[in-house]
């Protein structure tokens, strides 16, 4: 489908930049043969009094300012998809001052099948002058000359969204942008990772060096620094999200010199090239050291996001009930009050890099993984999941694995009812498909009996029965299994592999090691006794404790 008629909306995020962005929005007054446009800018928390002076323009096109707190680029992003009502987004940097001809060229590309379109973006002749800027300009010139020569597809690093148009469907479809990346004021990396998913999902993306949008550069040598940080962290993400791009991503190692010299010398030298930076001094020598220690930052940034995903060890907690069960027979050692928990996830995410399900398959597959890597888990699926549980999980962004008892979804816990537990009320089909949004579901069988206990038969109901049920429900084939009580042995870890599940995990203390047993996964089940020192003390030696 062409984009031949179709309405264009120009999603703009700003931050800070209230005289650039006006600017930016202004210079869209000269757009010439276009197709029909509007502009929606997004004010990502500034305080400089962006949004009033953008409700003061008088363009001729349609212009909606979309406040919002400071929450980084990919969130601008996705609130001005949202608020557009054009069928295609041309996303535009607030610094990009638009050729009368952008949208007009962007229109063609389209029509002659392009299903995404990145232009070129040398540098405004307005821009701060330094040695930045000059390398800036290279850059840009040096891009356009490598992806005009390149017929081919386009790299993970030329897949900027800067300037980049597609249809809003599609977009949408995608998820948009990933906010992770850019949450906090953090910078990089989001364009990347929708570029890849672009691309995995057949899009034909094409350069189009006439799409041309001046890049009006204002970056201080300072904020330079603090963005190559954050562009280590990102790159981090990006190679989790996007394993097979590693290498490319990792391109630039750390050399020796870096870390025994730079590395303790990087605080001082950082401060010595942003004075003669200041002080105008942009000799080969000034401007070596600048982006030897811009490096310098880089790999501070990767250090601090958990290094280069590689096969290390991988911690993995395993909770019950997140609820105050005091009192309650046999169960109260497995609740976990929600302010001991909102507690525990605060020191967690300080400490360890939380991995998802999907992460954590890929690892089991001989990925990788970064530096104190910690999976959450969670068995039975008691209804606090949904009610206590997800919310402090969406607010330590923390990704966990939840393993459900089938046959009893929407019913209670009553498997240990004969020994005086109480019956607690387990989650319901619709509140799991709402869980499933952000929590993984693996199975925990379908009526939580001891595994190790039953026939070959009623082994095979217990598990295919239940990832039989969860995919009736619609919830994604699990790849995981968690046995009832942590039981197992030969015959249930082989039927565990037949069902085609790609691992198991038991209540065993100690890490996960890789190219270890994929079905007697160990974890560590936290109890309500572990607070304070003790729960730390539990992190550090992985020992598994019973109630």
């Amino acid at each position: 489908m062409t984009a031949d008629g179709a309405k264009f909306t120009i999603v703009m995020p700003t931050f800070q930049r209230r005289d650039v962005v006006t600017e930016s929005v202004r210079a869209l007054d000269g757009q010439r043969n276009s197709p029909p446009f509007d502009v929606v800018v997004v004010v990502d928390g500034s305080s400089d009094g962006t949004a009033a002076a953008l409700r003061a323009l008088e363009p001729p096109f349609g212009l909606t300012v979309v406040e919002q707190a400071n929450l980084g680029r990919a969130a601008a992003c996705n609130r001005g998809a949202a608020a557009a009502d054009g069928e295609w987004l041309l996303f535009l940097d607030d610094d990009m001052e638009a050729d009368p001809d952008l949208l007009a060229v962007h229109e063609r590309s389209h029509r002659q099948g392009a299903d995404v379109v990145v232009g070129h973006v040398p540098l405004h002749p307005d821009s701060r002058p330094g040695l930045l800027t000059k390398a800036v300009a290279g850059w840009a010139e040096g891009r356009a000359a490598r992806l005009g020569e390149q017929k081919g597809e386009l790299g993970i690093e030329d897949l900027l969204t800067g300037q980049m148009s597609v249809r809003r469907d599609v977009f949408l479809r995608l998820g948009g942008f990933d906010e992770s990346f850019t949450r906090d004021g953090a910078y990089g990396g989001e364009d990347l990772d929708l570029g890849r998913r672009l691309l995995d999902a057949g899009c034909r993306i094409v350069f189009e060096p006439e799409a041309i949008s001046r890049q009006r550069y204002v970056v201080t040598p300072r904020q330079n620094l603090r963005q190559w940080r954050d562009w280590g962290r990102a790159s981090v993400l990006l190679a989790r999200s996007h394993p097979d791009q590693a290498e490319e991503i990792f391109r630039h190692r750390e050399t020796a010199f870096d870390r025994f010299v730079g590395r303790p010398l990087r605080p001082l030298l950082k401060e010595v090239v942003l004075a003669l930076a200041a002080m105008r001094l942009e000799g080969p020598r000034v401007t070596h050291w600048f982006f030897r220690v811009r490096d310098l930052e880089f790999f501070r940034g990767m250090r601090e996001a958990g290094g280069r995903p590689r096969q290390r060890s991988v911690r993995v907690l395993c909770y019950h009930a997140i609820a105050d069960l005091q009192g309650a027979p046999i169960i109260e050692a497995y609740g976990i009050p929600p302010p001991e928990f909102r507690r525990q996830l605060r020191l967690l995410a300080r400490h360890f890099r939380f991995i998802s399900a999907d992460e954590f398959a890929r690892y089991l597959r001989g990925g990788g993984v970064p530096r104190r890597a910690l999976l959450l888990t969670f068995d039975d699926c008691f209804r606090d999941l949904f009610s206590d549980a997800l919310p402090l999980l969406r607010e330590f962004r923390a990704p966990a694995l939840a393993f459900a008892v089938t046959g009893k979804i929407g019913g209670s816990y009553d498997w240990d009812e004969a020994l005086g537990a109480p019956r607690l009320p387990l989650i319901g089909g619709s509140e799991l498909l709402a869980t499933a949004e952000h929590v993984t579901i693996g199975s925990h069988t379908r009526t939580h009996r001891m595994l190790n206990c039953l026939p070959t038969d009623a082994l095979a109901d217990e598990i295919d029965g239940s990832i039989a049920d969860l995919e009736a429900l619609g919830i994604p084939r699990p790849q995981f299994l968690a046995y009832p009580y942590g039981e197992h042995g030969p015959e249930v870890r082989e039927a565990a592999r037949h069902s085609g599940l790609l691992g198991a995990f038991t209540v065993e203390g100690g890490r996960v090691q890789p190219q270890g047993e994929r079905y007697a996964i160990p974890r560590v089940e936290i109890l309500r006794s572990d607070t304070g020192w003790r729960f730390v003390w539990k992190l550090l030696t992985l020992r598994a404790t019973r109630a």
